[in-house]
């Protein structure tokens, strides 16, 4: 009875580490919107798996911009629960031309025990660099899956489809 018990319990804990490992961070790098600002925009949360890979996101839809994420946030993780990073991509400058701003998180010791201390740090990744184009080609990667999926574009009105 003991050994099941314990069995069952360090199922239960496996699973949380897990699902911390997947989970997006709370915290955004600075200089982007509150939460408070965030709290009024159109969030699009969504998951998928490949053969090789579980990868998490959030976009993040201004209601001044309805056409446009403003804020890409992603999550990759190999499909043995690998330790990955995150990804946020902000769209600073709506409307004028130049390149994207970046950020990848640098995590430290994220696990069910230290789930509500952790805190994610972030750093600028460089446009041009390998990095940051890996980074735009996963967010075209969520953006086609999310269209495909009927979920982009402005919110609906009663009676018509979503674009």
């Amino acid at each position: 009875m003991i050994r099941l018990i314990r069995r069952l319990v360090a199922s239960v804990l496996l699973a949380a580490a897990a699902a911390c490992a997947s989970a997006l961070a709370t915290s955004l790098p600075s200089g982007l919107p509150s939460p408070t600002v965030l709290a009024d925009w159109e969030r699009i949360d969504g998951s998928y798996e490949t053969a090789t890979e579980q990868v998490r996101y959030a976009l993040f839809v201004d209601p001044e911009r309805p056409a446009l994420y403003r804020i890409t946030q992603y999550r990759v993780s190999g499909r043995g629960g690998a330790p990955s990073a995150e990804t946020v991509i902000w769209n600073e400058t709506p409307g004028r031309r130049g390149p994207l701003r970046c950020f990848a998180e640098e995590r430290s010791g994220r696990s069910w025990r230290t789930l509500w201390l952790a805190r994610s740090s972030w750093r600028d990744v460089a446009p041009a660099t390998p990095e940051f184009q890996g980074s735009m080609l996963r967010a075209i990667q969520i953006y086609q899956r999310v269209n495909d999926e009927g979920r982009s574009g402005p919110p609906a009105t009663e009676g018509s489809p979503r674009s």
